[in-house]
């Protein structure tokens, strides 16, 4: 099978951010490849490694995101597309997002794919700086492709219409759930599918010599892009008033607290 993995770079929730003038400084090295879109091409290249087939990546984002690519193609992708998406005017005082809105970003990746012969377009099944997870259906709606979401595992299924079919297996809300789908598909992949293999240094050099292919392109007419005005620091916590007073007494000063709401800090 062809399996393609939509990937996107994201600040690195687990460091510290710094803000200047209220945009994330990304001179430090704090762009990572997203945590969700790691798992996907994991569960892709395990898949070809079982069973055989190719990974190829997509990324639509800034040229600096090229070397989160470069870090799919460590771990065993193929090639690469590098889309480079163009915002256009950015209204003034704005901190254009490396990527356009959701829509847009669907739209765009609908464009590509329409022009790739594909089983399986994979995708995490968030960013882990927005936490939205919209991408991954409405670029299965543009397509026309049926859609599985949160999967935990993939395998083969020989048979369907296609000669070829997906088993996913799916986290559900209480049970697990394991369905079959025809290919060509679009699935997007939890974080607890597997956990992402560290590249090795052949790995790494050999990502130097593998291809990416940069496409620039516009933003859709009439799908804007999302502007993001200033990114703030969490507030600090609210101040704390410990009650040290049995618990009859306690309750009697919690009404009221409770009534009037916490004080100003």
């Amino acid at each position: 099978m062809k399996f393609i993995v939509c990937v996107k770079q994201v600040p690195d929730v687990a460091s510290s951010l710094r803000l200047q003038e209220g945009c994330i400084d990304t001179s430090a090295g704090s762009m990572v490849l997203n945590a969700y879109d790691a798992s996907a091409a994991e569960g892709a290249i395990a898949f070809t490694e079982r069973y055989g087939g190719e990974v190829h990546a997509v990324l639509a984002g800034p040229p600096e995101a090229q070397e989160t690519l470069r870090k799919v193609l460590a771990m065993g992708a193929a090639s690469a597309v590098h889309i480079q998406v163009k915002n256009g005017a950015t209204p003034p005082g704005a901190v254009p997002d490396t990527l356009p809105g959701a829509e847009a970003c669907a739209q765009i990746l609908s464009d590509h794919f329409r022009r790739e012969i594909f089983d399986v377009i994979a995708c995490g099944k968030q960013a882990q700086d927005t936490d939205a997870g919209l991408t991954p259906a409405m670029l299965a709606e543009l397509l026309g492709l049926p859609f599985i979401g949160n999967a935990i595992a993939l395998e083969r299924d020989g048979g369907g219409r296609s000669g070829n079919r997906l088993l996913v297996t799916r986290q559900g809300d209480v049970h697990q759930e394991i369905t079959r789908i025809e290919t060509p598909c679009v699935v997007s992949c939890s974080n607890n599918m597997c956990d992402p293999r560290i590249p090795n240094i052949k790995g790494i050099m050999g990502a130097r010599k593998k291809p990416i292919d940069v496409k620039i392109v516009s933003l859709p007419v009439g799908l804007p892009g999302v502007h993001v005005q200033r990114y703030e620091a969490m507030p600090g916590r609210p101040r704390v008033r410990m009650l040290e007073e049995a618990w009859d007494e306690a309750v009697e000063v919690l009404v009221p607290f409770v009534k009037s709401g916490p004080p100003a800090a």
